[in-house]
């Protein structure tokens, strides 16, 4: 049975994410699947977004980098969580979840099927 956005929002509250350091953002099979990651004390928690059709990456053009993330050590990485919204919607009588995340200077946003979360 799909869950409510009500019970993933708490579940996602739940794991008290603000200000985590996120370590993960990838995007699969032509943004059909969105895997985001970040550390919680030794272990990581990633939420899966599956059957995506709509996935917006957004990054602060005001915000100098100052190098490529990938040369990056992990505590160089400047993107921690801010917020996580998840709310549901309906496009042509059919259920998505919307969920947008801020950690600036980056934000998502993500029209899905699916959201998996693993601790």
């Amino acid at each position: 049975m799909k869950k409510s956005f009500i019970e993933i929002q708490k579940e996602i509250n739940d794991l008290h994410y603000w200000d985590a350091r996120v370590l993960k953002l990838e995007c699969n099979h032509f943004a059909d699947e969105v895997i985001f990651g970040y550390e919680d004390e030794d272990k990581m928690v990633t939420y899966e977004f599956k059957e995506c059709y709509e996935v917006n990456f957004n990054h602060d053009k005001n915000y100098d980098k100052m190098r490529p993330v990938s040369e990056m050590t992990r505590p160089q990485i400047p993107y921690f969580i801010q917020d996580v919204e998840v709310v549901e919607i309906n496009i042509n009588e059919v259920g998505f979840y919307k969920c947008k995340i801020d950690l600036y200077p980056l934000s998502l946003e993500i029209i899905c099927k699916k959201i998996i979360i693993k601790k």
